[in-house]
């Protein structure tokens, strides 16, 4: 019997079931499949995650006040997670968030680092393009740029850190796919949870951290389905020379959001009011030894979603040189000066996004929460989400200075599809 059992081993769920196994005379287990071998559509499994991975940008300012809060508070552990799991998850090289003067991105961002006092240079188009001759900007461009406190982490490794501490702990974590949660009463309510494995695991009390696949299993009371948006995205890995990755050694990680420049990729996926939108992350070292600089589109409201597990599986199934990687690694070409692409493949993962543009962490009945909807901008954050929904979980407490209104649970509104 556990007192908490948490439903998801990725970025937000390890993290949650480290806060957890932390706290004093509670027992702990985290189930969730470990990252697969290889992904094909002939391979039987549907689950899947997007932290299969070795980069994401993390960084302390935000357009947002609320995710930069989320940020501040989970990077602020972050060297002593390091420290305390043996694992290297975090590379402090900056973070540039550039565009327009006058646009959105940079203005609200400009607003955020000010208002909480964010370290911070403020790059003039000038500056920039003397701090950063390798990269190839529109001449009227600015940029806020974070020098310290900032860069990119390896999901996969932070998610190794918070499995070793939770199992220092105590917590067991479980290699396993949970396909059914219910509750019923024998004296005092009890949480009953059943694994494609056929394994049956008791506990007072369920966190479901499962993302984009929540909705494909019945982890939830009967009618009660959360209002996710599944966005298909891809990235692209573009391979670079040893000599170009040490010739870009100060390239930060770097989020723009504007017009763009002449030159770049008239094909490339945009946003609303024709904008691009586009990340890109320094030279890193992967485990085939090779350099890759990492670029993707940002997402907008309007982008294409899918609403199956077999389109799921699909997409998660879909990699190498398809003719969206071509326009990403385009971007990065265009985006640098003077880079030979040695070669170039593309990968994908699913968004789940809410209509609240925040994750929702919230209590679905007294024994039951969730930690879901990354918005695809929470990874930086997991670490934070992750203890807020520990701790409203175990002890039906909301524990942070931020509204709880904000991660309140919508839920989809069933009686359309009916009519």
């Amino acid at each position: 019997m556990y007192d908490l059992c948490v439903v998801g081993a990725g970025l937000i769920g390890s993290a949650a079931a480290r806060h957890a196994s932390l706290q004093p005379n509670i027992r702990v287990c985290l189930v969730g499949p470990d990252e697969p071998k290889e992904r094909s559509m002939e391979s039987p499994r549907e689950i899947f995650a997007s932290h299969y991975d070795e980069s994401r940008v993390t960084r302390r300012s935000d357009p947002d006040p609320i995710w930069a809060t989320l940020a501040q508070k989970a990077m602020d552990r972050y060297r002593d997670l390091e420290a305390t799991s043996g694992v290297n998850f975090y590379s402090e090289t900056g973070c540039m968030m550039a565009g327009p003067p006058e646009g959105q991105f940079v203005t609200n961002t400009r607003e955020t680092v000010t208002s909480q006092n964010t370290q911070h240079d403020y790059l003039t188009p000038e500056l920039l393009r003397q701090s950063f001759p390798h990269l190839n900007l529109p001449d009227e461009d600015v940029a806020i740029y974070e020098t310290k406190n900032a860069g990119y982490i390896n999901p996969r490794s932070l998610i190794t850190a918070q499995k070793r501490i939770a199992r220092d702990n105590g917590c067991d974590v479980i290699n396993d796919i949970v396909c059914e949660i219910s509750q019923h009463h024998s004296g005092a309510p009890l949480m009953s949870l059943l694994t494609e494995s056929g394994q049956k695991i008791e506990a007072r009390r369920v966190l479901i951290a499962t993302g984009s696949f929540t909705n494909f299993r019945k982890l939830l009371p009967p009618g009660q389905e959360p209002d996710l948006k599944l966005l298909p995205v891809a990235y692209a890995k573009v391979e670079v020379s040893a000599e170009d990755a040490k010739r870009m050694g100060n390239m930060p990680s770097m989020l723009y959001r504007g017009g763009g420049a002449p030159h770049w990729p008239k094909d490339y996926p945009r946003l609303p009011n024709n904008l691009f939108g586009v990340y890109l992350l320094p030279p890193i070292k992967y485990p085939d030894g090779k350099f890759y600089i990492k670029s993707g589109n940002l997402h907008g409201p309007d982008s294409p979603q899918v609403s199956t597990v077999a389109e799921v599986k699909a997409w998660f199934c879909t990699k190498g040189v398809t003719p969206l990687a071509t326009k990403l690694a385009s971007m990065v070409t265009a985006v640098t000066k003077g880079i030979q692409t040695l070669s170039y493949h593309g990968d994908h993962c699913i968004i789940a996004d809410t209509p609240t543009r925040y994750p929702y962490i919230d209590l679905v009945h007294p024994d039951l929460g969730v930690a879901i909807g990354g918005n695809s901008i929470s990874a930086k954050s997991s670490d934070e989400i992750g203890r807020i929904a520990a701790m409203l979980v175990l002890y039906r407490k909301w524990d942070s200075e931020l509204p709880a209104e904000a991660f309140k649970l919508k839920l989809k509104d069933t009686s359309k599809s009916k009519l």
